[in-house]
């Protein structure tokens, strides 16, 4: 569902946080697992490889399927660690190096939502942001939101990396930058 938000991005950060909130928890476990099976369907028979994952947080779309999905099937799962300077380190048990994103072929990325190029709405403290701008060439880039965080347009500075696709819990993947 593509939707209408404020061209100003603490306004829509605003909406979108609240919408999160009034969400009913009990429907998170089902997103779960539903989000894990469009992910294993997008990977298919890919060979396992580095990929940047993240916990989510309460009334963000659940990883935690996902990312045990991920390490059951070999791929090698680093966690982002916000360092001082609000930048992310990655975390596989030995690095905690903001550079060492760039060796991921996937990306799976927070959003509080996306838009039909796209453009992703973060928290607002850059930290993704920054972390987008290491990612190596042809590494794909896939931001988790809920179904109703699609947007016909984010609002978005010069600055600001598209993502390639999006997941949802009821569309599952959409690829958007091709």
């Amino acid at each position: 569902m593509w939707r209408e938000l404020p061209h100003d991005k603490p306004a829509a950060r605003a909406l979108i946080r609240a919408g999160r909130r009034a969400r009913p928890p009990h429907e998170r476990a089902g997103d779960d697992l539903a989000l894990a099976g469009h992910l294993r369907d997008l990977l298919g028979g890919t060979p396992p490889g580095h990929v940047a994952a993240y916990d989510a947080l309460p009334t963000e779309p659940p990883t935690r399927a996902m990312v045990e999905l991920l390490g059951h099937t070999g791929w090698r799962v680093m966690m982002p660690i916000l360092l001082p300077d609000n930048d992310l380190g990655w975390d596989d048990g030995n690095s905690h190096d903001p550079s060492y994103v760039s060796g991921a072929s996937l990306l799976i990325v927070p959003a509080l939502a996306v838009d039909r190029r796209g453009m992703r709405l973060g928290q607002g403290g850059g930290s993704y942001d920054r972390a987008l701008h290491r990612r190596s060439p042809g590494a794909l880039v896939l931001a988790v939101v809920y179904d109703d965080e699609l947007a016909d347009v984010v609002p978005s500075e010069p600055h600001d990396l598209a993502v390639d696709a999006v997941l949802t819990p009821r569309a599952g993947v959409r690829h958007l930058t091709e």
